[in-house]
């Protein structure tokens, strides 16, 4: 096998008598002729070509999903315009009477609408004696009636009646139903001015009388349901025409202010792992394989809206390119989030596969409802590592998520370092099998740089005064710490005469001035629930004090109700809204919470609580199902421990004061990551487009759950463990791999696809692989865990491995087929033995080189520093000089032919080591220093090399071939299964030989 990188274009500059410095050339292998003609994009794009996927017409698609537009200019819902009365002939008046008037049923929130006043069926209750109705605000054409029903609080037959006249005192029945479904659609198509619409009621078989969830007025035909790819869903969506637009190689991201770039980074980090492309971030004029990236004015941006200023978007993909425009940096990355899912599914993946990697036409504008979207954390009880919660903030960010909430102290333990109290060491956890574990004040910065690149704010707490045992233990127990006479081991002392008091806010000032440091969010969180037993003013007094020490750090404060009842009056100071809890006492909850135009963030423990249970899972309860979870709306919120609608009962939280919404997930029976992402997805992606898209648009469940069914794959290709539930169709996609055999041609239980389960039991699916070089098809197994709600287990990619020997070394594009029942999809592969260059440098080049993505290639090149591989990408050498220590972590290729290394090399954790090699005529490698390879997944060769030594080589997982070569230093192999070979080739070794290497 020669390599060489030898181009058409090189050719040119020798031809012109360029200068070049000797150098003793070996036998070049494999002319890149052979390898870039074999590049990534050729490789994608014939594999392409290769194969298909084919489903029958009942199989679930893998291409983009059609996007409706979410409104049309002919159709509007007259009973939303200004004027409009809704009025019925009874109402139900339980307390609070505000929860059934009619107005609830016309102003699109779901929650109870309009109930009737009844008595039992069969105790003088006379249906036909009830009707609701609307009176527009001026007399207009009718198209269609709209009404959703609370089964099984509906009528089995009813009138719909118009009036005419101003008065609505003459009434003509234009549609006579029976046993309307709970979605009813009546089209009348009245051109006529219409004065009134009503439902007049003629019979029922409920005991509950009629409940109306909602009663919509069209003056056009009722728009679709805004169904896509897209979730949160986007205030405007219009699907393009033409070609759809492509990634390559070639693509770039290109920005109009190098202000830009460091984010342009971040976001090319998500795409360049799945695709293998440099993607690198460039300025200028983009061009149509590109990703432009432009700070400028939105138009259909609201003017004077400043958090739609601060993160709206514009989004165009067309076969010219893709261009994301904003008025900031935060809806550029916005935009960004949405092209992503609009690529396909597998673009998530952490590892290479084959494309193509396309977009369809579509032009969006969008911006978000609320400013404040989060998800909250509690690894106090059990503890998350720091790539535990990047993880999490990568998939927040995904869904245009803006805050990550960490519950950092509880009276299991406290997770955060504060100087001076080394008692505080993270120890203890909840429940059997629990975490422990502690961040470092340098972790918490990480976490709060790596979030903030991703324009998420981290928002810490530390509990008081209750929930805390671990802080109380580790300052000195109850003794010190709690009030004379306290019984209580989890609370502060909070009593103002109580010397306890005073060392416990000393304590805090030192904690909250140090958080304060590290935390460059303006909030912080307290806490402040949950503190039952305690004398109400004696907490209110400390509430007060923790406000003040906060602002006195330059901090806004926030703390779950009850704690704003000890806030300052005018003080700037957030309302956590969950809950009226008060361990069964008497209610807390007034008027008085939301009367004072106070900022409140919306967490409704009915609806937005994620460690409560769904469809089956462990949790607590009560359950919150997927449409419990999506069915609510921030300005009308349930009351669960008073059994009541909060706005109507206590007058909020009011609209006007809710900055967004927060989920949380709480700890107790939380344990790790993937116990977390079943808890937290899919339901996460219905609250944060309640955070997110405009109201009216978040009414319709069932096209939530068509947005929720695309949205499955992405998650499955990034290894979420999210909730496979049966109430959603998930929808299938796939990914062929690029797989790499060694000298041998041999691959062995190499991954060549994935697919997602979706909504099919991986244990029905059947594989066939071609393997693209003649040879006959053969069955596979598929790998993959299914759904197991008891266990917190969603279904995981299919994946198919297998182990081939093709004939000769060059690029072959197979095929695995899956199949179940009478659907099949076909998934291209590429196998080859070859790395495709995506990047290739000759000459000179100054400093160090970092090679994130891809496979860079070395051609003659002089490398000046250091070189690093990065986890997923590669690098090839020929002919080369790297005067620095070479560096991998995780790298797919390293193959080094020809080239000479200053040394160190460390080879740790990747694919495939390829060090010279005599019988392919690789040129020899030579490596001015120790090599280390450890942990390698695929073949090593070091064949024909010159090492300084030592060279060392540890717990390599394939073959590892050590033959021919001179090594200056002692030769050490252990842990490698199967233990490393010579291939007939004994080393010339000047020191030691031991372990598996000793007869080398």
């Amino acid at each position: 096998m020669k390599i060489s990188f030898l181009s058409a274009k090189r050719e040119q500059r020798r031809d012109r008598g360029a200068s070049r410095r000797p150098r003793a050339r070996a036998v070049s292998a494999l002319t890149i002729g052979a390898l870039l003609a074999t590049s990534l994009t050729g490789v994608m794009a014939n594999a392409a070509l290769a194969g298909t996927v084919s489903t029958s017409p009942a199989s679930p698609q893998i291409f983009p999903l059609p996007v409706s537009m979410s409104t049309t200019a002919e159709s509007v819902n007259l009973a939303l315009l200004p004027g409009v009365v809704a009025s019925a002939k009874s109402q139900r008046m339980t307390w609070p009477d505000a929860t059934y008037v009619p107005a609830n049923a016309i102003d699109v929130f779901v929650h109870n609408g309009w109930t009737s006043n009844y008595a039992s069926v069969g105790d003088g209750y006379d249906p036909t004696q009830d009707w609701f109705q609307v009176k527009l605000a001026k007399p207009a054409p009718v198209y269609e009636v709209f009404s959703l029903w609370t089964s099984p609080a509906k009528p089995t037959e009813y009138d719909l009646q118009v009036a005419t006249d101003a008065g609505c005192q003459t009434w003509s029945t234009v549609a006579h139903v029976v046993n309307p479904s709970d979605k009813d659609s009546q089209v009348i198509d009245r051109k006529d001015p219409i004065s009134c619409v009503r439902m007049q009621a003629l019979a029922t078989n409920s005991k509950t009388g009629y409940t109306i969830n909602e009663f919509e007025v069209w003056s056009g035909p009722k728009p679709a349901p805004v169904v896509g790819q897209i979730i949160p869903v986007p205030v405007q969506q219009t699907p393009g025409t033409g070609q759809p637009w492509e990634l390559t190689a070639k693509s770039r991201i290109v920005v109009s202010d190098s202000g830009l770039a460091a984010t342009a980074e971040v976001l090319a980090g998500y795409l360049r792992p799945a695709t293998g492309y440099e993607l690198p971030v460039a300025t200028g004029s983009a061009t149509a394989a590109d990703i432009a990236l432009t700070l400028a004015p939105v138009p259909g941006l609201p003017q004077g809206n400043e958090v739609a200023a601060a993160e709206g978007y514009s989004l165009t993909v067309s076969s010219a390119g893709v261009n994301v425009v904003a008025p900031n940096a935060h809806g550029l990355f916005n935009g960004f989030q949405t092209l992503r899912q609009l690529l396909p599914a597998a673009s998530h993946s952490p590892s290479i596969g084959v494309g193509p990697w396309t977009a369809q036409p579509i032009t969006v504008v969008d911006y978000p409802r609320y400013a404040h979207r989060g998800l909250q954390l509690d690894p106090a009880r059990n503890f998350l590592t720091v790539a535990e919660v990047r993880s999490m903030i990568d998939q927040l960010a995904a869904l245009k998520g803006d805050r990550l909430h960490l519950h950092l102290s509880d009276s299991q333990s406290w997770r955060l370092e504060i100087k001076g109290y080394p008692a505080l060491d993270g120890t203890g956890c909840n429940g059997a099998g629990c975490l422990a574990g502690f961040y470092t004040q340098e972790d918490f910065k990480d976490l709060v740089k790596y979030a903030a690149d991703r324009f998420i704010e981290i928002v810490p707490e530390l509990e008081g005064p209750a929930h805390a045992t671990a802080a109380v233990t580790a300052l000195g127990g109850r003794a010190v710490m709690g009030c004379q006479g306290q019984t209580q081991t989890d609370r502060f002392c909070t009593n103002p005469n109580d010397p306890a008091s005073a060392r416990a806010l000393a304590f805090w000032r030192d904690a909250i001035a140090q958080l304060a440091a590290i935390s460059p969010a303006p909030v912080i969180h307290i806490g402040g629930d949950e503190a039952i037993g305690m004398p109400h003013e004696d907490y209110k007094w400390w509430i007060r004090q923790m406000e003040i020490i906060v602002n006195d750090n330059g901090k806004r404060m926030m703390g779950w109700n009850p704690a704003l009842e000890g806030y300052a009056p005018n003080s700037t100071s957030i309302n956590h809204y969950w809950s009226d809890y008060t361990g069964g006492g008497p209610a807390l909850i007034k008027p008085e919470w939301f009367n004072q135009g106070r900022d409140v963030i919306v967490t409704p423990e009915y609806n937005a609580y994620l460690d409560f249970g769904y469809d089956g899972s462990p949790g607590r309860t009560p359950r919150t199902e997927l449409l419990q979870s999506y069915s609510w709306d921030p300005e009308w919120v349930y009351e669960k421990y008073r059994s009541v609608w909060a706005q109507p009962a206590y007058g909020g939280p009011k609209a006007e004061d809710v900055l967004g919404i927060e989920a949380p997930i709480w700890g107790e029976q939380m344990r790790g990551l993937a116990t977390n992402e079943y808890m937290v997805f899919p339901r996460l992606a219905g609250i944060l487009e309640k955070a997110w898209s405009p109201k009216a648009l978040t009414q319709d469940y069932d096209a939530y759950r068509q947005r929720l069914s695309v949205a499955g794959p992405r998650w499955a290709f990034a290894n979420v463990n999210y909730g496979t539930i049966s109430q959603v169709t998930w929808s299938t996609a796939a990914m062929g791999t690029v797989a790499r055999f060694g000298v041998d041609k041999t691959l062995s239980n190499a991954p060549l696809a994935r697919m997602t389960a979706g909504s099919i039991p991986p244990g029905n699916v059947a594989a066939v692989i071609d393997w693209g070089d003649g040879s006959p098809t053969e069955p596979a197994g598929i790998a993959g865990r299914d759904y197991v709600a008891s266990q917190r287990q969603g279904r995981s990619l299919m994946s198919v491995s297998g182990s081939h020997t093709y004939p000769a070394d060059q690029v072959y594009h197979g095929t695995v087929t899956y199949s179940y029942q009478d659907q099949t999809w076909v998934v291209p592969f590429t196998a080859t033995g070859v790395p495709s260059c995506t990047k290739t440098i000759i000459g000179p080049h100054s400093g160090p080189l970092t090679v994130s993505s891809g496979v860079t290639c070395l051609d003659d090149a002089t490398i000046t520093g250091p070189v690093t591989v990065r986890t997923g990408a590669g690098l090839y050498a020929s002919g080369s000089e790297v005067r620095g220590p070479l560096t991998t972590s995780g790298a797919v290729d390293v193959l080094l032919c020809g080239t000479t290394v200053s040394g160190p090399a460390t080879l740790t954790g990747g694919a495939r080591v390829w060090l010279g090699n005599h019988k392919g005529n690789c040129a020899p490698a030579t490596i001015k220093g120790p090599v280390t390879v450890t942990g390698m997944t695929g073949q090593v060769t070091i064949d024909g090399s010159t090492v300084s030594g030592p060279l060392v080589l540890q717990n390599n997982t394939a073959a590892t071939i050590v033959a021919g070569n001179h090594i200056g230093g002692p030769l050490s192999c252990a842990g490698n299964s199967p233990a490393p070979s010579n291939a007939g080739q004994p080393n010339t070794v000047s020191g030691p030989k031991s372990g598996q290497c000793a007869g080398l």
